[in-house]
């Protein structure tokens, strides 16, 4: 136990702070060389190409067996994200149109003959639908 351990510390903390106190200063002048900074990003590079292969090799696997690879479902995850962001846009939008005071939305009547025309409706009723045609198929020779 050093003089600067407080009473009680584990003896793990204790073996840690020893090692460190070792290769600490050894770490420092090793990380400040631009050697250092060149391996770094030389490995940085490498992992980046590995990575990159691999995903490369396993989405043509996966495509070979007709199924998706993982940049397929990110592609649709951010679709599906999308889609969503536009729902949620337009629920707002039909709201606030919804809470909107209709009167505002009508244009007032040019003419007296049109504002009575606009409730007009026939005696009768609604005007039934011509009934709808089928599929009109050329005559059988």
């Amino acid at each position: 136990m050093s003089p600067q351990d407080p009473p009680g510390t584990p003896l793990w903390r204790q073996a840690f702070d020893a090692a460190e106190k070792r290769v600490a200063p050894h770490a420092e002048s090793l990380v400040r060389t631009p050697y250092f900074a060149t391996g770094v990003g030389l490995l940085r590079r490498a992992q980046t190409l590995a990575r990159d292969t691999a995903r490369g090799v396993s989405a043509r696997a996966w495509h070979l067996v007709n199924l998706p690879a993982g940049t397929d479902l990110a592609r649709l995850r951010a679709q599906v994200g999308a889609l969503d962001r536009e729902v949620r846009r337009l629920t707002v939008q039909l709201e606030n149109e919804r809470r909107r005071p209709r009167t505002a939305d009508v244009p007032p009547p040019s003419s007296s003959e049109e504002a009575d025309a606009d409730g007009a409706q026939s005696p009768g009723g609604p005007r039934p639908r011509p009934p709808r045609r089928g599929a009109q198929r050329p005559p059988r020779t």
